[in-house]
């Protein structure tokens, strides 16, 4: 039997060591291989490669997308995204949609470098969820791939009105989506409320609303997501409520916070969008639906509702724990697994005393029985 060869790539080995991938020594002018196989032995010339002023300028001048080098990490990446991720996202059941998020959006990518970056990071973390024996080596790709996201993405978006397009649009959902998956790894003492995911999504709203009508008219590539069921508005009583089951979480406790009129307005608005995804979920609605529901809370209401949350006002905490509860029996997807759990936990884990009580329901619904939907009661002594 021949011997085991060591099939490990040598990066400065002799042509034929590399040709049989097989550990070069480098010794020269004959490495131990060539010479015991009594062969002739040749190097590349890096040296010559390296320093040819020539094919520098030959690369300086030849079209480039300024990505850099590929690496196979990278490409296993974008495999990983196209044919698993991708499904996995907002309202990917539509097969419109599903074919946009594995199709148009990488192609979106490859024009506007920080989409590229912003795909790879969150693929990263979709395998890693797959496969956790890659966590480690994945977890530092991660990283460097959402650094160079923000960072490119920031000065692009510097100034929207120039710069916004259909692939900024993408990256910025895209990018509050992974904000949202890094609550699965969030300290829970002390508690922070996800005040960043909340903020990146709130910020698609903003961006949306200038071009929206031109992605529509131009039936740009990211139209069978802007057009898909349910259109997410945010305000107004659903019509299909015959009850108000929230309403108590406006009126409890009112001797404690000062209520404008316009403060009250953003509490409404917050309440009838529970109630709204309540009957969403008797409706019996999708789990993509639900989900999606649930994702564009922040980006529907305006930045006031954000700013009582980064307060740690109560009834605005409160509030955020009954829309993680609320998608609970939705959150069979990797980006949201294990979420909704830790975020009524941590809410709980900070919330005065006297407004513990209204924290019961969702704590039932997270921890105790995700399936059933009971109605949460008011205490009367504590309104």
């Amino acid at each position: 039997m021949p011997p085991h060869l060591n099939h490990r790539k040598s990066t400065r080995g002799c042509l034929r060591c590399k040709t049989r991938k097989v550990k070069c020594d480098e010794n020269k002018p004959q490495c131990s291989g060539c010479h015991r196989h009594n062969v002739p032995c040749e190097y590349p010339s890096f040296e010559a490669r390296r320093f040819d002023p020539r094919a520098k300028k030959a690369r300086r001048d030849a079209p480039s997308s300024d990505f850099g080098s590929i690496q196979t990490t990278d490409l296993r990446l974008m495999h990983h995204y196209a044919t698993e991720t991708a499904a996995t996202l907002s309202s990917a059941h539509f097969p419109a949609v599903r074919a946009m998020w594995a199709i148009d959006v990488p192609e979106m990518a490859f024009e506007y470098e920080p989409l590229l970056h912003t795909l790879l990071a969150l693929a990263a973390v979709h395998r890693a969820t797959l496969r956790p024996d890659e966590t480690d080596q994945l977890r530092p790709v991660q990283q460097a791939h959402i650094d160079k996201a923000l960072q490119h993405h920031r000065s692009i978006t510097a100034n929207l009105a120039e710069t916004i397009s259909e692939s900024v649009c993408v990256n910025t959902i895209l990018i509050s989506l992974y904000t949202l998956t890094l609550r699965a790894e969030a300290p829970m003492e002390p508690y922070e409320p996800p005040l960043l995911w909340m903020n990146m999504s709130h910020g698609i709203r903003t961006m949306l609303r200038m071009v929206y009508d031109q992605l529509i008219e131009s039936k740009s590539r990211i139209f069978p997501l802007l057009v898909a069921q349910p259109i997410v508005h945010g305000t107004g009583k659903d019509s299909s409520s015959p009850d108000n089951p929230f309403q108590f979480l406006l009126h409890c406790h009112r001797d404690e916070e000062d209520m404008d009129e316009s403060l009250l307005d953003v509490y409404k608005d917050a309440i009838a969008y529970l109630e709204t995804n309540l009957n969403a979920i008797k409706r019996k609605e999708s789990d993509f639906d639900i989900r999606k529901r649930f994702s564009a809370f922040p980006a529907v209401f305006t930045h006031c509702f954000i700013q009582l949350v980064s307060e740690k006002r109560p009834r605005a905490l409160v509030i955020l724990a009954y829309l993680f509860a609320l998608v609970k029996g939705a959150e069979d997807s990797w980006w949201l697994r294990g979420i909704p759990e830790r975020e009524v936990r941590g809410i709980n884990s900070i919330m005065p005393l006297h407004w513990k009580w209204a924290m019961a329901w969702p704590l039932h619904l997270t921890i105790d029985n995700p399936e059933a939907i009971p109605m949460p009661v008011a205490d009367p002594g504590r309104l």
